[in-house]
């Protein structure tokens, strides 16, 4: 083969590179037009590169809300905080007398509702627990009945003999044995709330109030399927013609926590009965500083903080231990309340003798002192 030929097949082979370097780079640059094409659409209809977007963090909060009843003269009956703790899974239920006694002005809860309605009866009463009241309402007579009639009264055992006729309407008669179990409606409930029935006169009435509505608050949660489908109905119940704060976006955030605790199974109200001293005639009520603590305490909250219903305190902090008439027991004695630093101290030093081994053991396995038991509510 010639050489000329040779060189020409050269030229020929050398020619056709650059031609297959475009084909690569062309081949690339749509490979790489398609794929930015194929991600635009994906994310265009968010099959991919779409974050999911975080809950946000619901913060549970408790509820302090403060019920008046309001008699048909206008008159400020007694008054009841309900604290509901969902987080809790508790209600407290705190009745109260309207002759209590608000401490900053020395005057009754009763009177300060006749000079400024329930918005002074609320500022009273956060005075006198030092604890937020986050919303207020008053009930009628015919309100407050109708709670109790929607689940068919309370069942009450009374503890001595209660009898009062009354001269104007013999629906508003009473008469109870001792120990006898009764089912009451709502107009006896009315009643025994304000009549002077109780052998300790008015603090008998408010006793049986806060009995009164542990009992009901409870009866709706055995009744849950009768409480969730009349909500939205307890609510009108409450609030119409109410002195109350209550709006909407109130009701709707308590009525979601509720309807939570509904589906719980629980009986969850217990009630505390404000410890203090009458006057004489049961004209003025002044609740002690211990029970207030006490309250505190129980509610897990250290000072009022107004604007929010939430608990000051951490949730580990220890709860409060509680007798049978929901008032707080006796506290423990150092000694009985820390057993295994008493294990370790009888343990003998290497350089002790036997018999102060002995001697130290005996003084400090001994007995610790009773403490003095504390007054019952009721």
């Amino acid at each position: 083969m010639s050489s000329a030929v040779k060189k020409r097949r050269k030229k020929k082979k050398r020619s056709q590179a650059p031609v297959a370097l475009v084909y690569v780079a062309t081949a690339l640059i749509s490979m790489a037009l398609l794929s930015m094409l194929s991600v635009y659409l994906l994310k265009n209809f968010k099959i991919i590169g779409v974050q999911k977007e975080e809950e946000p963090v619901v913060t549970v909060q408790s509820f302090n809300d403060m019920f008046a009843r309001v008699n048909t003269n206008g008159v400020l009956a007694d008054v009841t905080l309900v604290r509901m703790d969902p987080a809790g899974q508790s209600i407290l239920v705190v009745p109260m007398s309207p002759q209590t006694i608000d401490p900053k002005n020395n005057t009754t809860f009763r009177d300060l509702y006749d000079q400024g309605g329930m918005a002074g009866v609320k500022t009273a009463v956060e005075d006198t627990l030092g604890l937020t009241v986050d919303n207020y309402a008053s009930l009628s007579n015919d309100s407050f009945e109708r709670l109790f009639d929607i689940y068919g009264g309370i069942t009450y055992k009374a503890p001595e003999e209660l009898y009062k006729l009354s001269h104007d309407n013999d629906e508003n008669d009473i008469s109870i044995a001792k120990g006898t179990l009764v089912t009451l409606g709502g107009r006896q409930v009315l009643q025994l709330t304000q009549q002077l029935v109780f052998s300790n006169g008015r603090q008998g009435n408010t006793e049986f109030l806060g009995l009164a509505v542990e009992t009901l608050i409870n009866s709706m949660f055995q009744q849950a399927y009768i409480t969730q489908d009349n909500i939205d109905n307890l609510y009108s119940i409450i609030t119409t013609n109410s002195d109350t704060d209550f709006n909407e976006d109130d009701y709707k955030l308590q009525k979601s926590y509720l309807k939570e605790m509904l589906s719980s199974g629980l009986t969850p109200a217990t009630k505390m009965v404000p410890e203090g001293t009458w006057s004489q005639n049961d004209e003025t009520f002044s609740i002690s500083p211990d029970f207030v603590l006490a309250l505190k305490e129980r509610a897990a909250e250290t000072a009022p903080e107004i604007g929010g219903g939430e608990a000051i305190a951490a949730e580990d902090s220890a709860a409060v231990q509680t007798d049978e008439n929901g008032q707080p027991a006796a506290e423990p004695t150092e000694a009985a309340a820390e057993p295994a630093d008493t294990e370790a101290q009888t343990e003998p030093a290497p350089q002790e003798t036997q018999a102060e081994t002995q001697a130290q053991t005996q003084a400090q396995t001994a007995p610790p002192e009773e403490a003095p038991a504390e007054t019952a509510a009721e």
